[in-house]
């Protein structure tokens, strides 16, 4: 017997006759003999039109605590709909909040973070043969005030359930058939990628793959959590990410539409003074990626490119202009409309001959990079967004993902 810890996001959920799929797919693991336990998401839309009405009376975002408490009720409706379509087949069910269930988070509304998980009681339930049904996307403080868990929140909730049960694998359930070598709707010869590492996988996710949240394969990996993603509407095997996987030179192409640029020109004082841009955009928490430094021919003088999401562009634009920044460099550009395309894989590390087909691949398709980025396990290029479907076609085919085998 198994124990495993099944999440159900909100395009697979998004009414009853989605809801009756979740529950044939639950009580098809129980008849495997496995205890289960569900995680389950707001039906799709429901978060955003709750948070449209919060717009209308919390302009100004004020008061958080409040917000958490509305915008968790979503997932309760689903929690509650889903046990009782379970107990309508026959099934023992019961539903769990996050509270009740025990994920204790920081008191950082909207943002929040697991901090401990009482699942003790949770883990009784499924010892007696029920299904455990949690509410993902929130826990509460230890002043027993609901928090939300931010984007990605029922991915994060999910590992850490099935963390703390100890759970042998935890199935992420969605629209998609797995993870794919590139969006199928822009290469549509991507392919089915079978098994990935949790290092690749947290590669594709942070360089724009939607179908996990980087937060939740990063607890999956430090806590060595296998995962599985799989469609909720077909048939087959899915995805697996697991450690010791390691079977790709290059795992896939993703790329990333939320990226903006920022270029300073004539930056003086070297180190200091991008020790000090970069620690005053960190107090603002605007995430930087894709930093690039060059020399000028005057001494003394370089310039720098980084890129961040568009959300943050305007306070980014706002920090580096700020009058204890402004007089480091001679000349601001930006550009709002960017993408960041990605090769992810293992053998990006270990094999000579890479860069020079990433490069190769985008200069024969004529497409402009404003900038590039390499670490073990990434090629990024920053470059204007209407190029996003010929580079990722173009990386796909130079690759040779294209003849990946499914």
């Amino acid at each position: 017997m198994a124990r495993i810890v099944m999440k159900f996001g909100g395009t697979s959920s998004a009414n009853t006759d989605a809801l009756r799929l979740c529950a044939k797919h639950v009580a098809r693991q129980l008849n495997s003999g496995d205890e289960v336990a569900v995680v389950i998401s707001a039906p799709s839309g429901m978060t955003a039109e709750l948070s449209k009405k919060i717009s209308e009376v919390d302009e100004k975002s004020k008061h958080l605590d409040e917000t958490d408490l509305i915008l968790s009720s979503g997932e309760q409706i689903n929690a509650g709909l889903l046990v009782i379509i379970l107990r309508e087949m026959g099934l023992k069910a019961r539903s769990w909040n996050g509270w009740q269930a025990g994920l204790i988070t920081d008191d950082n509304h909207g943002e929040a973070r697991i901090i401990e998980a009482r699942t003790g009681d949770l883990c009784d339930s499924l010892k007696a043969g029920e299904v455990a049904v949690m509410t993902g996307f929130q826990g509460v403080t230890k002043e027993c005030r609901i928090t939300t868990l931010g984007r990605g929140g029922s991915d994060v909730s999910a590992v850490a359930l099935a963390t703390a049960i100890q759970a042998d694998r935890c199935d992420i359930y969605t629209d998609v058939a797995g993870v794919f070598t590139a969006d199928p709707a822009i290469e549509k010869n991507a392919k089915l990628i079978p098994e990935l590492s949790p290092e690749e996988m947290l590669e594709l996710a942070s360089s724009g793959t939607k179908v996990l949240h980087s937060r939740s394969v990063e607890l999956a990996m430090s806590e060595q959590m296998p995962l599985r993603v799989l469609s909720t509407f077909k048939a087959g095997s899915g995805t697996v990410i697991a450690k010791g996987l390691e079977t790709h030179l290059v795992s896939g192409v993703t790329y990333s539409r939320d990226v903006s640029q920022i270029s300073l020109m004539g930056l003086a004082g070297g180190i200091d003074s991008m020790q000090q841009l970069f620690s005053a955009l960190a107090k603002k928490k605007i995430n930087i990626d894709l930093v690039v430094q060059s020399s000028t021919r005057q001494t003394g003088l370089s310039n720098l490119v980084f890129a961040t999401s568009k959300l943050d562009h305007d306070r980014a634009l706002s920090v580096v202009r700020s009058d204890g920044l402004s007089g480091l460099y001679q000349n601001l550009n930006s550009v709002q409309e960017m993408t960041k395309v990605s090769v992810v894989g293992l053998g990006l590390r270990s094999q000579s001959g890479m860069l020079e087909i990433f490069f190769r691949a985008l200069a024969e398709a004529n497409i402009a990079m404003h900038a590039v980025a390499t670490s073990e396990l990434r090629i990024s290029a920053l470059m204007p967004e209407h190029m996003i479907e010929s580079a990722v076609k173009a990386l796909h085919f130079a690759y040779g993902l294209d003849k990946t085998s499914t």
